[in-house]
Formats: structure tokens, sequence, C-alpha cells
């Protein structure tokens, strides 16, 4: 012990004892059956006394971790009564993680613990977390980086979860989402930014080049059109209003975050014969303008799909009847196994030479403050980001494993990854996420609600962006 222990209390003593044996006990160090020190050498250990040492027992004994035996001493309970984690998680995490693996894994490893995964609403992701968490009916849960920006906002989350210690080992730019007033959070599992995917296929039949780091929009859609001429078929498609779509041309436009960036980019400062900023630098109208021009030209982007599921992206991509998708590696699972060409490249550039820009996706688990069952929470959500779990991540998704040491060994199992997989290493100064355009969750959906107006007619481009100047200026 060192002198800091000499300096807590009596309570914090008892409880760093109880914390260490039961962390101990049901991480499997000590086995059912074997003893503990006795009580004078837990006494010495801790540099408590022997009356605490006995306190701390009777705690372990009423969690009926150990057994006391008159004149023998105090044995790890050979039938421990298992311990239940209620883990809240959104379905699609058994396709982005093998998150059923990982729970078999981890049982296999903690047998006196069993995780129960519990599906949360996506759409409805942080009232039924919170209402559970305040509950006591979720003792971890899981969440996206917008999703906790959400947390952050409401303020009714937040106070819910336990503050983690940081892990060096992380990708640190995947943890940074999980900070809050520069506390950690979330222990991060994995993280994906947005890209573009194309079938390869499609551009060597038409004898086009495939996309690269040089890209531009209009380079996309000259692209598209080409494709769609030689083939006869929509070539791009992705879910425009989406909270993980239509960010990315935020962020292209140069936008930092208030009303007054709003109006600086807006119409006003456009040249009416180019549609440019008359500095030439990609303005918020200009940016958006560019992703109307690629909804809206229904000869390369399917109009009856304009308004649905992520999940069409991905359908209309496996189905060959799209070349090139927005997405992320979380969405490329979908092709595991199956006998499909295609890779993936960077998101394109508003303008030649100008700023690589996309958007970062990270899963985060959390555990519950309240939990009764909390150092078996934590021991699952440590779990969740150990070599262990990250190499299973790695051999058998095309997800990024969160461990930098993990995510960057060479992959042994072939489950057709895109050959350009270890592209996101190149990409990590490009990496924003939604809490750095300014604006809160609940604007954002907003404005996505404003998008599709927009894109049918119902208002025009000057309501569009008095809609969003009003929604910056709602998050002064």
């Amino acid at each position: 012990m060192n002198e800091e222990s000499d300096k807590l209390s009596f309570q914090e003593k008892l409880d760093r004892m109880v914390h260490s044996l039961r962390s101990e006990i049901i991480n499997g160090i000590r086995k059912p059956g074997a003893f503990l020190p006795s009580e004078s050498a837990l006494a010495k250990q801790f540099k408590i006394s022997n009356k605490t040492v006995r306190k701390g027992l009777e705690l372990l004994v009423e969690e009926e971790l150990i057994v006391k035996i008159d004149r023998v001493g105090s044995m790890v309970s050979k039938e421990q009564k298992p311990i239940i984690v209620n883990f809240g998680c959104n379905p699609s995490l058994s396709e982005d993680i093998v998150m059923d693996q990982l729970l078999e894994e981890f049982q296999r490893l903690h047998p006196s613990i069993h995780v129960r995964a519990i599906p949360l609403d996506f759409f409805e992701h942080v009232t039924s977390a919170g209402e559970m968490l305040s509950s006591g009916m979720l003792d971890v849960v899981s969440f996206n980086n917008w999703q906790f920006q959400e947390m952050c906002e409401t303020g009714t989350v937040l106070p819910l979860l336990e503050p983690l210690e940081s892990d060096d080992g992380i990708y640190r730019v995947a943890s940074e989402a999980f900070r809050h007033e520069g506390q950690l959070y979330a222990r991060v599992v994995s993280f994906s930014p947005v890209v573009l995917c194309y079938n390869k296929e499609h551009f060597q039949e038409a004898k086009l080049q495939e996309p690269d780091s040089s890209w531009t929009w209009d380079d996309l859609l000259d692209t598209a059109r080409k494709l769609t001429k030689y083939s006869g078929r929509h070539s791009i498609y992705f879910v425009p209003a989406a909270l993980n779509r239509y960010p990315v041309f935020l962020l292209h436009s140069g936008l930092v975050g208030s009303a007054e960036d709003v109006a600086v980019n807006s119409l006003d400062e456009l040249d009416g014969n180019t549609g440019r900023k008359r500095n030439n630098a990609p303005g918020l109208a200009y940016s958006l303008r560019k992703l109307s021009d690629i909804v809206n030209d229904h000869t390369i982007f399917p109009k009856y799909f304009s308004g649905s599921s992520e999940d069409d992206s991905i359908s209309l991509f496996m189905q060959k009847r799209v070349s090139i998708i927005l997405t992320t590696y979380f969405s490329l699972n979908a092709f595991k196994g199956k006998s499909l060409s295609y890779d993936i490249s960077p998101v394109p550039l508003m303008n030649r030479g100008g700023e690589q820009k996309t958007l970062l996706v990270s899963i985060g688990v959390a555990v519950n403050r309240r939990s009764k069952e909390k150092e078996a929470a934590r021991t699952f959500v440590e779990f969740l980001a150990s070599p262990a779990a990250q190499a299973i991540i790695r051999e058998k998704t095309i997800s990024i494993p969160s461990r930098k040491m993990i995510a960057e060994e060479p992959a042994t199992e072939d489950i057709n990854r895109p050959s350009r997989y270890s592209m996101y290493r190149e990409l990590f100064p490009s990496f924003m996420y939604h809490n750095q355009l300014g604006l809160s969750i609940h604007s954002m959906k907003q404005f996505s609600s404003s998008l599709k107006e927009f894109w049918s007619d119902i208002i025009d481009e000057k309501e569009l962006y008095a809609k969003l100047e009003s929604y910056f200026s709602d998050n002064k």
C-alpha cells in the first residue's frame, strides 16, 4: 500500500477491500472452494483493523460470494448464485460486432456472470435507455456517438452513467466522442468513418476509373451518369436525410456552428453565375445544392427509395442494382462471405484540392451508476474493449476494432474485406463528429425533416436556410 492509502477514510478503506476481493472472485482469480487470506493478513494488506476486515467479509457473505467456516476461515462459495447483467443494446450489434459471439466468449471466461441482451428501440434509444437505467432495469447500455450527444443535451441520462478511466490502448479519436466536460463515460468498442463503397465489376465493365482520394462530388456525378448510360440502371444511392449522411455535406461547407456562419455561408454570399462562393470556398448553399443535385437526378438516384431506410442501400448494392453507396464499415458486414466484388474510397471532396472531411460514427458501452451489479457490469464493459474481444471483432467482422494494436494486425480469416480496408488509418485527420457542427441532435433531426420538405418542393431554398439559421439560434 502507498502513502495515499493512509489518507483514506475508514469507509474508503473498507470499500477498497470489498471491491478488490469481489472483483477477484467475480473474475475467477479466486476460484470456488479456495480460501481467502486470514483476517490478520487482509488487515495488513489493506491497512485496516481486524474488526473492519470482519465487516467487509460479512458483506461478501451477504452477497453469497464467500462462506465463513468456523475455526477455518473464509472460503469462496462453491455454488455461487449467477450474477445477471442486463445489457441494453441496438439489435444491429449482432451484425456490427458479432455481439452474440462476444457474449459467448464472455460467458466462457466469466461463468458466474450471465449477460442478458435487451434490445432497445433505435429511434427512441435515448428515451428508452434513460427510463430503463433510471428504474434499474439496465446495468450496461450501448449507444453511438450522436445518441451520447443527445444524452448530454437532454441532461437526464448522463448523471446515470458511471465515469470511466481512460484506456491508452484505444484509438483516442474514437473515445473522444464519449467525453463530456473532460470526463469519459463510455468505453468505445468499434468505430467507422463514412466512406464511399463501389462495385468494382461495374466500373471495369464500363471502363471507368475507380474512385480515389482526389475525387470531387462533381467527379462522382459525372461518373454516375456514365455508369447509368452504360448499364441503364441507377448508379448511386444512400439515405440523403439520415443523421449519418447529410451532415457530411455540412462539414464540407466549412460551417463551424453558429447562426452567423449560416448567414455568411448562405444565399447572399453566392455568385449568381456560378453558384459558388465568391472566395471559391464551398459555402453552405453550394454544399447542400451538390447534395440536392445527386438526390434529385433520378436517372442516377432512385426516386422511390429516397425516403426509405438505411437497409435499402445495402440491399440495392448487393442486388447490383446500384453501383455506388455512401456507407460505413459497419454496413459492409452484410457482404461477409458473399461473391461480391467491391471496394471503398474516401468521401469525395467538395472542390478539387479542398480539405478532406468525413463523419465518424463510434459505438460505446457504459455502466449504470445505480447498478446493483456494478462490478460485474464493469467487468463486461472492459471485456468488450479487451484484446480478446477486439480480436474477435477483427477476425469475424469488417468493422474496425477500437483497440489500435488489434485493429492494425493482419486478419487471417477471409470474409470478403475490401482491399482498401486499412484506408481509415490515412483518414484520421479528416474525422469529425456531429457535435462539431454546433447543432443539437434535436435540431439536426428537425433539419432532416426540412431537407425532405425542400426536396419535395414544399419549401424553397430561402425557407430551408431560414429554418437552419433558426436551429442554430435555438442552440445559442
